[in-house]
């Protein structure tokens, strides 16, 4: 996920979701709705009910910009949320398939986050399907997919 893809555009006043974020949307309506009516009703529980009482139908509370601004924070949590469960699912993986001694022999400062973690993540879906292959190996080669060396960066 590209930290670009969720964002406002000043001058024509409208937001993109990623791909990711649709997907995961597609998928609550498809597979959990059930849950997000649950969600609803103990929000309505909860006092959603009396705000939405307090509101002329005809009225919309707010400007606008405030409606449109509620509606950005929401996704925008949303995918927060999706890309902490993503992280965290991936290093469950990674635990699983006891990646994490390669991982750790990995250079921080030679290889960022993101690209370890998508190669992770890469590797752990290449090792369901082929599990006769080193998990080590099918970790570092994608690794070396997506590396970008720097010019400034000295090896030994």
């Amino acid at each position: 996920m590209n930290d670009d893809l969720f964002h406002t555009s000043e001058t024509s006043n409208q937001f993109v979701l990623s791909y990711e974020l649709v997907c995961l949307l597609q998928w609550l309506m498809d597979h959990d709705a059930h849950k997000l009516k649950k969600i609803v009703s103990n929000a309505l529980s909860a006092g959603l009910q009396d705000e939405l009482q307090k509101t002329d139908a005809l009225e919309l509370p707010g400007d606008l910009e405030e409606i449109q601004e509620s509606l950005i924070e929401f996704f925008g949590m949303l995918e927060a949320l999706l890309l902490e469960s993503m992280h965290e699912h991936a290093v469950k993986k990674a635990l699983e398939k006891n990646l994490m001694p390669s991982i750790d022999q990995i250079d921080s400062t030679v290889c960022d986050d993101a690209t370890v973690r998508f190669s992770v993540e890469k590797a752990t879906s290449n090792i369901d399907n082929n599990p006769e292959k080193n998990p080590k190996e099918l970790l570092f080669k994608e690794l070396l997919k997506r590396w970008k060396p720097n010019k400034k960066t000295i090896l030994n």
